[in-house]
């Protein structure tokens, strides 16, 4: 993927994607419910490093929940979910980026997996795979690691 700008509903916020997209997650926890503004959040995964701190603008941080959290940034003007950031495992830093805040003409992967389902709103019918709590991260994180060896061995 090259360079994707990316915005807020109101267009004021926005941030570029640098660099490839490493899955795309559906989470149904209860602080991505209320940041979203949904049942659930609808993400792409990617490396914190593919979406430069630098490069976002017009966004303002949160914590909502104590260490150790993700950063959710939201639109200064319209408060709209922006993109996250967190560190998992100590070694691995992410950023979550909303589809919805992708340009329409960028093809996206389908969702890999719907993660903290026990905390859904609702039933979801479909045929992607559902984590609880617990083993939630470890699907991310196997997601992640499939997509960074499958590059890896193509190189």
């Amino acid at each position: 993927m090259s360079e994707v700008r990316c915005s807020c509903s109101c267009g004021k916020a926005g941030l570029v994607v640098t660099g490839p997209v490493m899955g795309r997650v559906r989470c149904h926890c209860t602080i991505c419910q209320t940041a979203n503004r949904a049942a659930y959040a609808d993400s792409m995964i990617l490396l914190a490093k593919h979406v430069p701190l630098e490069r976002v603008d017009y966004v303002r941080f949160e914590t909502m929940k104590d260490p150790p959290a993700i950063q959710r940034g939201f639109c200064r003007s319209c408060g709209c979910h922006v993109v996250a950031y967190g560190s998992y495992w100590r070694f691995l830093s992410l950023a979550f980026v909303p589809v919805a805040r992708f340009p329409a003409e960028v093809p996206l992967p389908e969702p890999a997996m719907h993660v903290f389902y026990d905390f859904r709103i609702a039933d979801v019918a479909d045929a992607v795979p559902k984590y609880g709590k617990w083993p939630s991260d470890l699907a991310v994180l196997r997601t992640i690691l499939r997509t960074r060896w499958g590059r890896a061995g193509r190189s």
